[in-house]
């Protein structure tokens, strides 16, 4: 509980707005990884509740702004989130990591 609450508090001070730069941007993708790196260990030690953590992120990722530069991004953050929900394995969902990292999907 306490990981969330510091986590959202922390996340939500990183918001972007929709004129975002390459610089900005990769520094949200960069923040976005590392706090999905800390997910996986806590779920790898059962310290975390996917559930909490599912409505969280659904929180942050409504706080992206709506544009094409993020469409990638809010695509492969709703695919781990599933994953989240359907208890996929954490090398499943490390997969998404990378994704993120890159950009997202660019479909």
């Amino acid at each position: 509980g306490n990981v969330i609450r510091h986590m959202r508090g922390y996340m939500h001070t990183t918001t972007i707005d929709t004129h975002t730069s390459s610089v900005e941007f990769d520094f949200v993708k960069g923040h976005i990884a590392a706090t999905m790196t800390l997910i996986h260990g806590l779920i790898d030690q059962g310290l975390i509740d996917r559930e909490r953590l599912d409505l969280f992120f659904a929180s942050f990722i409504g706080d992206l702004p709506h544009s094409r530069e993020t469409l990638g991004l809010r695509l492969i953050l709703d695919q781990w989130r599933q994953g989240l929900r359907d208890g996929d394995a954490e090398e499943e969902l490390k997969g998404k990591l990378f994704e993120v990292i890159r950009g997202g999907r660019n479909n």
